[in-house]
């Protein structure tokens, strides 16, 4: 895979991981309504993205040898 395409799903897996962490951030600070629960669900979502691409990335490493 061309240097282009790792760095553009590094940056995916880190804005992905970013957004969950700020949410979760916010979520904390909730009190327990409907509200909550929709971030919630978002925040999960989000992590199950970033998660599917690091495993991507590593993948993609393991095939060509190295670590991320």
């Amino acid at each position: 895979m061309n240097a282009l395409t790792l760095a553009e799903l590094r940056l995916r897996h880190a804005a992905l991981t970013e957004r969950a962490e700020r949410l979760e951030q916010r979520w904390r600070t909730l009190p327990p309504t409907a509200k909550a629960v929709a971030l919630g669900k978002e925040i999960k979502v989000l992590r199950e993205q970033a998660d599917d691409y690091k495993a991507l990335l590593d993948a993609v490493a393991t095939a060509e040898g190295r670590q991320t």
